[in-house]
Parts: C-alpha cells; structure tokens; sequence
C-alpha cells in the first residue's frame, strides 16, 4: 500500500497535550472522517474549527516516508493528519517499520477507529483529541478536547482511562484574536474550577516553529 500524505517536516518541536516540547518529525496523513478538508464544507462540518490543512497529498511507500525521516536524525515520529487511522487502519505497515528502525511512533487520533491491539504495543505514544461525544479508542497516554467545544463537555471523559487530561482552546479558522483569548480565557477558568485537567497551550505557535 501506498499511504497519501499531505507534508512531512522537522525536525520540530510538539507543542499540545503531554508531549510538549518534545523534538520529532511529523507525518501529516491526509484524509479525514471529521471533515473533508475544503474550506466551502469546513462549517457544516463535525469539525467546524479545524485549522489543519490535510487536503490532498501525494502518494509514498513505507520505505519512502521512513528514509526521510530518518535523514532528520530524530528520536520521534508523530504520525498525525487529518485521521491516520483512515490509512494505518488498512495496512499498519509504517507503524512497524519506524518502531523497527528505533524511532519512537506517537499517533494523534481523534479516537473514532480504535487501534488493533496487536500493534498498540508499537505505539510510544498515543493522544485522543475527540471532535465527536462517543469514540471507539478508550485508553491513551494523552487525552485531548479542544475547548469550548460545540458538542463535547470535558466532564463527560472524566473517567477516561489517560495519563493526562487537556483542555486545548480553540483557535479560530478566521484567526480572530479577540477569539482566540476568550478561548483561552475560557479554557483556564476551566482548569481552575477542575484542577486534573491540564491546560494545553499550542506552544510551537508561541515560539514560532510549524
């Protein structure tokens, strides 16, 4: 199988949920079963406030994406999209080969396919950022609700089965600043009124690296 992919860069630096600061080399699959990545379609959407562009993409082999990545010399991956389920659900041969080559495999879903148990054990680290109330992934080293959220409350993963719990603003697609920190605003007032949630707080925006 050949996988669709949007971009791959770094290395970077990982800016959300309990991974931040960390230096990797993203994978942006394409494909999405929240949205279909076109502006005209974006509002009526089940992910109105996407900001991540995964439209499209070209075509590339396992062995293809791993070789660049390894020229980044880095110790992780992040295999991120769109929904990389979509894709890895169908053939997780990528999984396997970066775990082979010593590169740590971290996976960002948003929980609507639930991973094969068979290979969770390649995964070094997996966040579930869910754009629905009811997911098919329970368990995660990171769990990840972008806030306010129109259809989720926070509360309601309480229970969920996670290392760390995020409350992540909402960044406007318009890019409306005014917005933005009132979301942010909000997303604070709610870490201090639930204190085992934790604020995430998008700092590769703040320190200017993609």
């Amino acid at each position: 199988m050949k996988y669709t992919i949007k971009e791959i860069f770094g290395p970077t630096i990982q800016g959300e949920g309990g991974m931040t600061g960390t230096v990797c080399a993203f994978v942006r699959m394409a494909g999405c079963n929240m949205w279909d990545g076109r502006p005209e379609t974006r509002a009526e959407s089940e992910c109105p406030f996407c900001d991540t562009d995964f439209y499209k993409g070209i075509k590339m082999s396992a062995d293809a994406i791993v070789q660049q990545v390894e020229k980044m010399g880095v110790e992780w991956v992040t295999l991120s999209g769109g929904e990389p389920m979509l894709q890895l659900e169908k053939d997780p041969a990528l999984v396997y080969q970066f775990h082979e080559t010593g590169i740590q495999v971290a996976i960002e879903t948003n929980g609507s396919i639930a991973i094969p148990t068979e290979w969770e054990s390649k995964i070094a680290h997996l966040t579930v950022s869910p754009k629905q109330p009811e997911i098919k992934q329970w368990g995660a080293d990171t769990l990840k609700i972008l806030y306010p959220h129109p259809t989720i409350d926070p509360l309601a993963f309480d229970n969920y089965p996670a290392r760390n719990l995020y409350v992540q603003p909402v960044e406007p697609p318009s890019g409306d600043a005014e917005e933005w920190k009132w979301n942010t605003k909000a997303a604070l007032a709610f870490c201090y009124r639930n204190p085992h949630w934790k604020l995430s707080a998008q700092v590769h925006k703040w320190i200017d690296v993609k």
